[in-house]
């Protein structure tokens, strides 16, 4: 899997634009604009099976 990161992506992380909307650095309004603009990557997907042991 790539995980290929730029200076855009970095900038639309959760916690980072979380931060920005509670110091007001944007509005409500800019980040339904951001969220509209990032990709659809569900494709992208891999399901995860975890094995549980024995105790």
């Amino acid at each position: 899997m790539s995980k290929k990161v730029n200076a855009e992506t970095m900038s639309n992380d959760k916690r980072i634009l979380s931060r920005k909307l509670s110091q007001g650095e944007i509005s409500e309004k800019d980040l339904q604009i951001i969220l509209k603009k990032l990709p659809d990557v569900a494709e992208n997907a891999e399901e995860v099976t975890l094995e549980e042991k024995e105790k």
